[in-house]
């Protein structure tokens, strides 16, 4: 059934519930005319800090209200993308979601926040159709799973695919047509396709009809605008889109396609990934986020293996990767773009290219990024940021094309195959390729604003640039300009007085307060939440084990760099000699490493004695051990390997100068064990998979977890700092 998304419906899908934490008023301006300027800058752990610039017109002796809010005339641009055809851009951040105009040059607030949202939360993901006209997100219903949606982007009108499906805060369960006429999705173990023009006229078929097989979103992919692979097992199946709905009818009586290979293994969608490309002759397999796999497919014969070009293992090369994307340009060789953790315990990226031998080089490092890499609709231009540059870079051959100066990029976004839209922290620009050419949409952030004398609109300065910008009220955009009077900010006009002072909300840094001069006299906070009283944030910590496996450490480390959380590592002396690269940089990182002792044991079995010199000289041999590796120590906290300790063994450890820390639940699935865990302010989570058919729920889905702890107004914390 199709619905439509109401403004007030779809602002809460996009902004969650908040709670008030680390707002920072400042640049109060009041003209003659009762109009006040003001910023909003947030910082507070897990979240970006920028300020935001607000309008109010005062008109009476109140606080804003929910029916009488500010302007907001700034939007930083935390995320982009583009619809309908190019023709609009929607930007996405903390305060809601607004849309761009390209041939009306407008921007307008589509949801809003009724609020400042001080609460530390990520947005969900969403997906655009190649073509802009379709948009898919996830709207979040409980820890861990949430309703997968399809919406048309000038109708809002929407159609829930799968009301269970699994959340996350970075992928979607949906790859689309490069003509977007079709996409795949994944619902419970089964992909499915869709028509979405069919399925908003009515008059598309059942979903059981509508199935292509087994496996997750994973197990498939578009070669072309017609053609689908599907892996089944170790078959390689392709699929022409003209007979995806005879195959749904009839699949229980024709195959799945045509064969046109076989693995050499199992395909796992947990762990593997893989690309093909548009002629169907070459394949490439990602396993792990570390091992890639560059294979021929014998057109001729089908059944048989895909053929390995190159037999080297590109585990060294890869070496601390955490996310891979695959590019395939038309008539070429794949290229890899990579994030990695550097041997800094930083994030960078890299991209590879294959040689003529189809060995593997790195052609490319990219440090301090602080956007997404974009590819171009026809696939021939990459975008990413470096620094306070913007780079493009031509695919096939490899050469750069552009680099646009000026500022740090939050997002990126290619309005068409020829113009880029750059979300700097400052502006937002459009830029064309082939005219090296950019032009300035509206402002991100500025340093201060005020009233032109002359013109007597806002204009207001950046950090980036020294000339001024001024606003237009109409369009909500803004535009540099040359000449400008600008008049001095001040606090009181004929009526009004208005000021920074305490704030009574401990999670308030300050607070706006306004002296109503004429008239029956008052003072009052312009923001009543400001005077409330609130407790303070509860803290907890995030203890990682590292005993048997290295699997997770990098993502781990992105993760806690992405949302500025300090982490707490309890090391055994087994990984330290395993994996001393891991270790070095867990070091390097900035995380807390604590001890759990030099050995994999059970230090409680009555197969031999231990006595508590045994339990001293193992813990210093693992803070010898580290110490040799990093150059650095162990903090004196630690716990026994399985948490299984006695009296005897943790009096030892306080003798030997140590902190013991217990763990009193047992790990069990991120729902069940969240509230147990909570009460204890530590949640231990065991790094990598315990067994090849139970994966560790807390591990595979972290980022799930960081977010709800946020969104319950947890503030993370290391175990020291409890």
């Amino acid at each position: 059934m199709k619905k439509t998304l109401p403004a007030l419906f779809l602002a809460m899908f996009i902004i969650p519930s908040f709670s008030f934490a680390g707002i920072k008023f400042d640049n109060l301006n009041i003209n003659s005319e009762n109009k006040m300027l003001y910023t909003v800058t947030q910082n507070t752990s897990g979240i970006k800090p920028y300020s935001v610039l607000f309008s109010y017109n005062l008109h009476d002796e109140s606080s804003i209200a929910q029916n009488n809010l500010p302007d907001i005339i700034t939007c930083y641009p935390e995320y982009l993308n583009s619809l309908n055809k190019g023709k609009k851009m929607q930007v996405r951040n903390r305060y809601g979601t607004a849309v761009y105009d390209f041939d009306n040059n407008t921007l307008n607030w589509i949801a809003r926040s009724a609020i400042l949202p001080e609460k530390s939360f990520s947005l969900s993901p969403i997906i655009t159709s190649p073509d802009g006209t379709w948009i898919v997100f996830m709207r979040k219903v409980a820890s861990s799973t949430g309703e997968l949606i399809i919406q048309n982007a000038d109708t809002k009108m929407y159609v829930i695919l799968d009301r269970e499906a699994s959340y996350s805060y970075t992928n979607l369960p949906v790859k689309w047509s490069p003509d977007s006429k079709n996409f795949v999705y994944q619902k419970n173990n089964s992909v499915y396709y869709c028509n979405p023009e069919k399925m908003f006229k009515g008059i598309q078929l059942e979903e059981k009809y509508r199935r292509i097989g087994n496996g997750k979103i994973q197990n498939v992919q578009w070669c072309s605008n017609t053609n689908l692979a599907y892996i089944d097992s170790d078959i390689i199946y392709m699929i022409d889109e003209r007979e995806l709905s005879s195959l749904g009818i009839y699949s229980n009586f024709y195959d799945l396609g045509k064969v046109i290979g076989r693995l050499p293994e199992h395909f796992d969608p947990d762990t593997m990934e893989f690309k093909i490309n548009s002629a169907a002759t070459q394949m490439v397999m990602v396993k792990n986020n570390n091992f890639v796999s560059y294979y021929n497919i014998n057109s001729v014969n089908t059944t048989d293996y895909v053929k390995l070009l190159n037999y080297k293992s590109y585990t060294d090369v890869f070496d601390g990767s955490y996310k891979f994307e695959i590019l395939w340009p038309e008539f070429s060789k794949p290229v890899i773009w990579t994030d990695f953790i550097s041997d800094s315990g930083k994030t960078s990226s890299a991209v590879y290219l294959f040689n003529e031998k189809n060995e593997i080089v790195n052609i490319l490092s990219v440090e301090d990024s602080t956007s997404n890499a974009a590819i171009s609709p026809d696939g021939k231009y990459i975008s990413f940021s470096s620094g306070n540059s913007v780079f493009i870079y031509s695919v096939n051959p490899w050469s750069r094309i552009a680099e646009i100066k000026g500022e740090k990029t939050a997002s990126l976004c290619w309005k068409d195959s020829s113009n880029l839209c750059i979300g700097g922290d400052q502006t937002v620009r459009l830029y064309n390729v082939p005219l090296k050419s950019e032009n300035y949409l509206f402002l991100s952030q500025c340093k201060s604003a005020t009233w032109d004398k002359l013109s007597k609109k806002i204009i207001a300065l950046t950090d980036s640039y020294e000339e001024y910008f001024v606003y237009d009220e109409v369009k909500n955009v803004w535009q540099k300009i040359h000449s400008c009077e600008p008049l001095k900010a001040q606090v009181q006009n004929q009526d009004y007085r208005i000021y920074k002072a305490e704030a009574k909300n401990a999670r308030y840094d300050n607070g706006i307060y306004v002296r109503h001069l004429s008239g029956k006299v008052n003072t009052f906070a312009l923001y009543k939440e400001a005077m409330k009283k609130s407790a303070p944030k509860k803290k907890i910590a995030l203890a990682f084990d590292l005993m048997n496996s290295a699997d997770g450490v990098n993502t781990i480390l992105a993760l806690c760099e992405k949302y500025d959380i300090k982490p707490t590592f309890f090391i055994n002396g087994e990984f330290i000699r395993r994996y001393p690269k891991e270790v070095k940089k867990i070091a390097s990182s900035g995380a807390e490493a604590a001890s759990m002792f030099y050995t994999c044991t059970d230090l409680t079995v009555k197969d031999f004695e231990i006595n508590q010199d045994y339990i001293k000289r193992g813990l210093a041999r693992n803070e010898d051990e580290y110490f040799a590796i990093t150059g650095k120590e162990l903090s004196l906290l630690w716990h026994a390997p399985f948490y299984k300790s006695n009296k005897m063994i943790r009096d030892a450890g306080s003798q030997a100068g140590y902190s013991y820390i217990e763990f009193p639940v047992e790990e069990d699935s991120i729902d069940s064990k969240a509230g147990k865990t909570l009460e204890s302010q530590i949640i231990p989570i065991t790094v990598g998979v315990k067994s090849d058919s139970e994966k560790n729920e807390f591990y595979t889905k972290l980022e799930l977890l960081i977010n709800s702890l946020m969104d319950g107004d947890y503030e993370i914390v290391s175990v020291s700092g409890l």
